[in-house]
């Protein structure tokens, strides 16, 4: 049963490894894992951010980020980007949104966007 008090990486944490490659915009593909996430939660915007960043030179000189998407109050969340040792590369506040969970954690390596479970 879905709680909203845990992640959405907790709730779908049965996905490990991808048996597809799902393609995306700018040459991004993504995994089952955030396929299915994406579209059972209704967060294809979570992706847009990820990939719209990747534009800037700063986040193409970093091969692997982290993007986490994390509830601040009732339906404000923040998206913060690290090159996966702590160090932020961004912050976005999300004024709105209907996101089920209090958080969501999102890996790119290179071009893929996966899981931290499908890794």
């Amino acid at each position: 049963m879905k709680n909203p008090g845990i992640s959405a990486n907790e709730f779908y944490n049965h996905f490990s490894g991808t048996e597809q490659y799902f393609a995306y915009f700018f040459g991004f593909v993504f995994t089952d894992g955030v396929k299915i996430i994406a579209e059972e939660e209704q967060c294809f915007w979570f992706i847009d951010c990820i990939v719209s960043y990747q534009l800037s030179e700063k986040f193409r000189q970093e091969e692997f980020q982290v993007w986490k998407l994390e509830r601040v109050k009732e339906t404000q969340f923040r998206l913060t980007a690290t090159d996966g040792n702590n160090q932020i590369l961004a912050t976005q506040d999300i004024p709105f949104s209907d996101f089920f969970f209090n958080e969501f954690t999102i890996w790119k390596e290179g071009n893929v966007l996966l899981l931290p479970s499908e890794h």
